[in-house]
């Protein structure tokens, strides 16, 4: 099969672990996967690049998208016309309700008829990450993406989405696949060489939070603070993702601040080889519409390596969590969450009875996902 993504971005972050990895997965099952990007940086040229074997054919914002924004210049949207796929396809896959690819991937609709469009919806945006808006560039950046947010999904033969929220905000339309996002099969490091490495502690228990996402990073700060006094162990807590100056300001002068490790921005590499190292995966979430509507890679990410995760009853993790060996799932509310902590750091050092089960994991790799995407587009295929 024939398929072309369209993404409004080409740079490693949020949705793009989920639209890569699930081309990865397309072409190793013997599909041909293009993948039609664009570039927040407007000092960049046009370009093809390959990412693991993925062609990614990149048009770059204009310079108006200083005033507008990326992904919804209405400049660079017009640009991307002008740089129409060359090659035909059997499915046209839409990533994220936002203007520079939607509106090339809309115009193919009309052009090409036989070909199956379809739609990704991976996280509630307006009413979810986006809420009050401030000043008239953001008022339009959320009033464009509002409308393709509930244009879209109409606009499509079919619409995946990576949780039961997203899918029952579309209960009245027909032809929508729930898409998880998944995680690569690999050999488990060993963690004592990977300790060495990050140059922890021998005897420290090490907590991580690994990810861009840091609306709940205070609630991590003050878990670790509450156990301090109550355990017997020495537990450090590592971060990585969240920008320096917001992590620092959430630390500001605490005592504690000589056991936090603050790593930066790291690449995929890294954050997998963090992930095996540290003794436990931290995930908080409120329970919001946003939350409620995604699913973090994180979550897999520190299970598939045999990290025990503890996570908020909110959403899909929350409910998946439930029914896997290593996870736990804590309260949604902060106070109660940051206590449970105690909880599962004393049953992973005291009394854990056994490590993350690979065989519980399988429905999750991204092989497995993509037969599911697969299958999916066969079936729009079959309908008239």
């Amino acid at each position: 099969m024939r398929i072309a993504f369209f993404v409004q971005y080409n740079h490693p972050a949020g949705t793009y672990f989920r639209w890569h990895n699930m081309a990865k997965a397309l072409q190793a099952l013997g599909h041909q996967v293009d993948v039609y990007a664009g570039d927040h940086n407007w000092r960049q040229k046009v370009r093809i690049e390959d990412r693991d074997g993925i062609p990614y054919s990149i048009v770059p914002s204009l310079p108006t998208v200083r005033l507008f924004y990326a992904p919804n210049d209405i400049f660079t949207a017009l640009r991307w016309l002008f740089h129409l796929p060359k090659k035909e396809y059997d499915v046209y896959h839409l990533y994220q309700p936002f203007l520079h690819a939607s509106l090339t991937w809309n115009l193919l609709r009309y052009k090409k008829r036989e070909a199956v469009f379809v739609y990704d919806w991976d996280d509630l945006w307006t009413g979810g990450l986006f809420q009050q808006p401030k000043g008239c560039r953001n008022r339009y950046l959320m009033w464009v993406t509002n409308r393709l947010e509930k244009k879209l999904p109409r606009c499509a033969k079919g619409v995946t989405v990576c949780s039961h929220f997203l899918k029952e905000k579309l209960s009245q339309q027909q032809n929508v696949a729930l898409i998880f996002n998944g995680y690569w099969p690999k050999a488990v490091p060993n963690k004592k060489d990977l300790r060495l490495k990050w140059g922890f502690k021998e005897t420290a228990f090490y907590m991580a939070y690994i990810g861009k996402t840091a609306d709940e990073l205070d609630w991590v700060i003050a878990a670790h603070a509450y156990i301090q006094n109550k355990i017997s162990i020495q537990v450090d807590l590592v971060i990585a993702g969240p920008p320096k100056d917001y992590v620092h300001q959430l630390l500001g002068d605490s005592v504690l601040i000589k056991n936090i490790q603050y790593l930066g921005i790291l690449n995929a590499d890294d954050a997998g080889s963090l992930a095996a190292a540290v003794d436990l995966g931290l995930i908080p979430l409120a329970n919001n519409a946003f939350n409620q509507s995604r699913f973090p890679v994180k979550f897999l990410d520190f299970l598939s390596v045999q990290t025990p995760v503890y996570v908020s009853k909110v959403g899909e993790i929350g409910h998946i969590a439930e029914g896997l060996t290593g996870a736990f799932a804590g309260p949604a509310e902060k106070t109660n969450w940051v206590q449970g902590l105690l909880h599962v750091v004393n049953t992973i050092t005291t009394n854990y009875p056994e490590r993350p089960n690979k065989d519980e994991l399988e429905p999750y790799t991204w092989l497995h996902l993509a037969q599911q995407q697969i299958n999916f587009y066969k079936n729009l295929q079959g309908i008239s």
